[in-house]
């Protein structure tokens, strides 16, 4: 084979190795936070894929294909499967900043939203809060490694150019995608129960007691509610997190093995 043949083609499995990656960090908890530039976040993906090419290159046998078309297929192909796995790990933060929704609603803080500067937006209160705390666990148990380590492991299942979006794929995305409310109202259950025991007391008080106004005195007796719960309740918080991170990279895994 020539050696413009050769170089032709570890370019072409370089490309798809670096898109694949690019496609991870569109979305990836922490990688894909707006606060880390895009050039950081290409050079990142970049010098992952020269870390990557020479551990796939003995292993992959890939030709450039004749058509352009067929190029174009497959870059979306590796584009989307890092996206995909990115997002099914998004998925478990937006699993906790919808748990914060949930409290606030019931806390009385529902207009309450804060800047987030990690993805750009407003969120609620006790949501950032949440967030924070999810981001310092999934940095304290190098989750960030894991999640390039489970997109690694994908190269291994998933052959370049070669995955397959079937019927079944899209239904487990699907599934996992509504999975999302339930554990959310996991998270927030502590919390949401105790407030919805403290309105029902609250009920009794306006019947028994027809003088007190209750907006007066249950809105800041709620919130003091809410934060005692939420104090007492943050050793369970953590725990919680801590399996909702890994089944978040059983699913990534579950993913892989469909995609393969």
């Amino acid at each position: 084979m020539a050696l413009g043949k050769i170089l032709s083609n570890y370019t072409y499995l370089f490309v798809l190795i670096l898109i694949r990656y690019i496609g991870l960090f569109l979305l990836a908890p922490v990688f894909g936070s707006r606060v880390i530039p895009v050039r950081v976040k290409i050079g990142l993906a970049f010098f992952l894929s020269i870390i990557t090419l020479p551990l796939l290159a003995n292993s992959r046998s890939l030709m450039v294909p004749v058509d352009e078309l067929i190029i174009f297929i497959d870059i979306i192909r590796e584009l989307s499967i890092g996206f995909t796995i990115g997002f099914i790990a998004y998925l478990s933060f937006a699993a906790i900043q919808l748990a914060g929704r949930f409290i606030d609603l019931r806390m009385g803080f529902a207009i309450v939203n804060v800047a987030d500067p990690v993805q750009g937006d407003t969120m609620p209160l006790m949501g950032q809060f949440k967030n924070i705390l999810a981001v310092f666990l999934f940095l304290s148990i190098n989750g960030h490694h894991l999640l390039l380590q489970a997109l690694y492991h994908s190269f291994e299942l998933i052959p370049l150019g070669g995955a397959v979006f079937n019927s079944m794929t899209m239904e487990y995305i699907f599934r996992t995608t509504g999975n999302l409310f339930l554990l959310a109202f996991k998270i927030a259950l502590p919390v949401i129960a105790t407030l919805f025991i403290a309105d029902i007391i609250f009920g009794f008080l306006v019947r028994t007691i027809p003088q007190m106004n209750i907006f007066i005195v249950g809105l800041p007796l709620k919130i003091l509610i809410g934060f005692i719960v939420l104090m007492f309740s943050l050793h369970f918080i953590i725990y919680c997190f801590r399996d909702l991170f890994q089944d978040m990279y059983e699913e990534i895994f579950k993913l892989i093995g469909l995609l393969s």
